[in-house]
């Protein structure tokens, strides 16, 4: 049956994905950069402010290491930061001279060279911290990978001058460190994507080179350039005149359709998916939608999601602590009182104080011993009593209380029924629950002791022990004791790996637990306490935009593209 469903899987899928591409390119079809950097439909609206978000055509975009991001403090010093006043300054590890000697004395006794130093190391160190925020906003698991995109392979410029220049690493360089910060701060204002000097151009400006920067100035900065390199003036001029030329040959061309672009990016890959459901990873009772129907949910913006879910992270100071992954987890799945009953019976159980129920004599009496009940409320009582048996084991691991049970039988119902239940350590956790009638139901006693009930005229249907049956069946399915509504089930998957950052020690990797839910219900949970508002995530698009707005849903759709 395998093959003959993976051959069926294969032609329905292609006709599938054709038609989603189809789709998708009528959509966007008019989409197109403008001379003014932007991209535009047809009818001159904009979609993006700026190309992919910093003006660069994809194709002139190389794969590059940002080296600096994983550097400890050590490390970082290591590779960046020169002293004036340090005796070794100017001499490499094997003393020799990276400075001429009149540089270096230049050096020491200009208090504005160490000036400039000190802003540079400064505006290096606030580098690394924007580095780590954005590498850390690419998918999970990559936020210690160097490796991003940049136009123009900076690595390779550098060793290109090095061969062509013929610069010898045992030679002095003729360059000052204040000229290598200017130059390289001077080719950088010229780096120029959104034209303009209002609030918006600034900062649409800083946004789109800001990754570009951080790299040059890793690889550019003074003691590497002095130092690393050896590099002569001429050699840092052609450098930096190759870097700004690449940079503006990788802008986007007025006239690319990006529209068309973007919509074959989507409908390629799409035709190598499967189109099958599977089962979570990690966790094998829950399932999730994955591939073209995912695809074609997303695309569609379909209001019902196959399988409705949330990915919900802890706070950092409690992520990998299993106990408080617990109490989340009984927070918010949604638990019915009927999800904690082990049996439910209805006994004619006419004195209140003695029960007929045997295992029950012992809790009722004491309960109405150390009780207020007046006589006049007793006789009050229905005959009939509901008693629900609950099972231990879900009581105990869901931490539900049996007072709690009580006070949320009174707050739904009322007066209009009476609960005790017995102690929390008892061999059975027993609630019993009797109607309070308006009028009293014993008239009094016969010879025998037996209690004699009061003739109502009841219609038929309203019977204590039929409306008793009704009050099971309504509690049983309704009466919400904890949890977060449309949270059906939650599942908790511990081993979730997690990158940390430490100044001293750089990188490391800490287990957290992760809670997977069946069933959404975003805004509820958000306000749990533990859960980490900024990671949580669900699955229903249209929940998503509802919540979090237009930027969270894109943020949202592209994490699962």
């Amino acid at each position: 049956m395998g093959g003959r469903e993976g051959l069926i899987d294969t032609a329905c899928k292609t006709a599938e994905t054709g038609y989603i591409q189809r789709r998708l390119v009528k959509a966007m079809e008019t989409v197109m950069a403008r001379y003014d950097g932007t991209l535009r439909t047809s009818g001159g609206q904009i979609v993006q402010f700026l190309y992919g978000e910093d003006g660069m055509d994809a194709v002139w975009i190389e794969r590059q290491s940002f080296d600096s991001l994983t550097l400890n403090k050590v490390e970082f010093e290591e590779r960046y930061l020169l002293q004036s006043d340090d005796p070794d300054f100017g001499y490499d590890d094997q003393k020799i001279p990276f400075l001429g000697q009149d540089i270096i004395e230049d050096c020491r006794h200009n208090p504005e060279v160490q000036q400039m130093l000190d802003r540079e190391i400064d505006a290096l160190k606030e580098d690394q911290r924007k580095l780590r925020v954005v590498m850390a906003n690419r998918e999970a698991g990559r936020e210690a990978d160097v490796n991003s995109y940049a136009p123009g392979n900076v690595k390779r410029v550098i060793q290109n001058a090095l061969r062509q220049f013929q610069i010898d690493k045992g030679l002095p360089s003729d360059l000052h460190p204040k000229d290598v910060v200017e130059k390289v701060e001077a080719m950088m204002s010229r780096l120029v994507v959104v034209v303009g000097d209002d609030v918006l151009s600034v900062e649409a400006q800083s946004n789109a080179t800001t990754l570009y920067r951080i790299l040059i100035r890793s690889y550019l900065a003074s003691k590497r350039v002095l130092k690393e390199y050896r590099l002569s003036e001429s050699a840092l001029n052609w450098v930096l005149g190759e870097i700004e030329t690449r940079f503006h040959h990788a802008k986007v061309s007025p006239g690319e359709m990006a529209g068309v672009l973007a919509a074959q990016s989507i409908g390629e890959p799409a035709t190598q998916m499967t189109l099958n459901t599977f089962h979570y990873a990690g966790v094998s009772a829950k399932n999730v939608t994955l591939g073209v129907p995912r695809l074609k949910e997303i695309i569609n913006v379909a209001k019902t999601v196959k399988t409705p879910g949330l990915t919900i992270y802890l706070q950092d100071h409690v992520s990998g602590d299993a106990d408080v992954a617990k109490l989340v987890h009984s927070m918010i799945e949604y638990t019915v009182l009927g999800d904690v009953t082990k049996l439910t019976e209805i006994y004619y159980d006419p004195d209140p104080v003695n029960t007929i129920v045997s295992k029950d004599r012992e809790f009722v009496k004491d309960y109405y011993e150390m009780g207020e009940e007046t006589e006049d409320f007793l006789q009050r009582l229905s005959p009939w009593v509901l008693r629900i048996e609950l099972n231990q084991v879900v009581m105990v691991d869901k931490k539900i209380k049996m007072n709690e049970i009580a006070a949320e039988i009174a707050n739904e119902y009322g007066s209009d029924l009476n609960v005790i239940v017995s102690d929390d350590n008892a061999d059975d956790l027993v609630a019993r629950i009797r109607l309070v009638n308006d009028m009293p139901m014993i008239q009094g006693m016969d010879e025998l002791g037996n209690p004699i009930m009061a003739d109502e005229d009841v219609e038929l249907g309203h019977e204590d022990d039929v409306f008793m049956k009704q009050v099971e069946k309504s509690m049983l399915k309704t009466l919400k004791l904890r949890g977060v509504e449309d949270v059906k089930k939650v599942f908790m998957r511990g081993g979730a790996k997690k990158t940390t950052w430490d100044d001293e020690k750089g990188f490391g990797i800490i287990d957290e637990w992760v809670l997977e839910t069946d069933g959404t219900n975003l805004m509820s949970v958000l306000g749990v306490d533990y859960v980490d508002a900024s990671r949580t995530i669900s699955n229903d698009i249209v929940e998503v935009f509802m919540v979090l707005g237009i930027e969270g849903v894109r943020g949202a759709i592209l994490s699962e593209l």
